[in-house]
This record gives structure tokens, sequence and C-alpha cells, in this order.
């Protein structure tokens, strides 16, 4: 072989050698990618488990939470204060899932859950009183997102269907 083929030869050696780690790069990039989704939405998934625990904790919070949806005005000051609080607390976290979507960071099925979720509280008298007064504390996209979401007849979130909730006994 002549020098100028030894040449040609390691050159083709070499262009395989940049493909070969342009594709491994490529691999590392895209199992990354996967890596920082999944490590997002459980993070995620976990804050949505820390803001549902004052719900879950608190008998006297679910109560508040419960009826605030359904008629802010049920509720005293203190409690439409905590109420308008949590709502703040809730729709803050839909919109930074909102972020990470826009990211790349939360997968489809994660967001998709999200929005449906988001439409569900959005349509509740209480969540709609509070948005009236609170909008202007979101961004013009979460904004325009939230209020672009389906509207529905508000349905009791914490009631099953077809099930009574029965009277509580007073002490």
């Amino acid at each position: 072989m002549s020098l100028e083929q030894w040449s040609y030869a390691g050159n083709v050696v070499a262009a395989l050698a940049v493909v070969a780690s342009l594709a491994f790069v490529g691999l590392q990039l895209w199992q990354n990618t996967r890596a920082v989704r999944a490590n997002a939405s459980q993070g995620h998934s976990q804050l949505y488990a820390d803001i549902n625990a004052h719900v879950i904790d608190s008998g006297e919070f679910a109560r508040i939470w419960r009826l605030g949806l359904g008629d802010p005005g049920s509720l005293d000051a203190d409690e439409r204060t905590r109420f308008f609080a949590f709502a703040s607390t809730v729709f803050r976290y839909y919109e930074s899932s909102q972020v990470l979507w826009l990211q790349g960071q939360l997968d489809a099925s994660h967001w998709h859950m999200i929005t449906q979720q988001a439409a569900d509280f959005a349509n509740q008298p209480g969540i709609q009183a509070w948005w009236q007064t609170r909008r202007h504390w979101h961004s013009v996209r979460f904004r325009e997102w939230l209020e672009a979401l389906p509207k529905a007849s508000p349905a009791p979130i914490y009631d099953a269907p077809g099930v009574k909730t029965p009277a509580r006994r007073r002490r």
C-alpha cells in the first residue's frame, strides 16, 4: 500500500471514529434527557404530595379547602385567608409545572395530568373568586393558558359519584 492509500485509510478510520463518537454522545444526551425528565417528574410529584399533605393532615384545613372550593363566602376571614393562601400555592405549583413542561423537563403524560387537575380546580367557584383577585400574581403566559382551559360546570372534586357524604356528628 502506498503512503497516499495509508493516508486515505487513516482518514476513513478517523471519520468513522468521529461518527461513532457523535453517535455515542447523542445516545448519552438522549439518556441524560430521559433521566432529567424522570427526576423532574419524580420531584414534581413529591412536591404535589407535600402540598396535599396540608389537606390530608389537618381535618380543619380539609374542611376549609372543601368549603372554600364551593363557596368562599361561607368562610370567615381567617379561613378565607388560609383558603386563598393554599390556592396560591396550588396554582404556583401549576405555573412551575408549565415552566418545566415548556423547558422539556416534564413528560407528556405528567403534563396532561397537571392540565386536567388545573382545569378541574379552575372551574370551582372558590378558585374562580381567588383567581379574580390574584391572577396578576402569575405570568401572562400562565394566565393565558389557564384561562384557555375548557370551561365546565363545577363538579365537586372530593365527592365520589353516587356516594352520599355522611353528616358529621356535633360534639
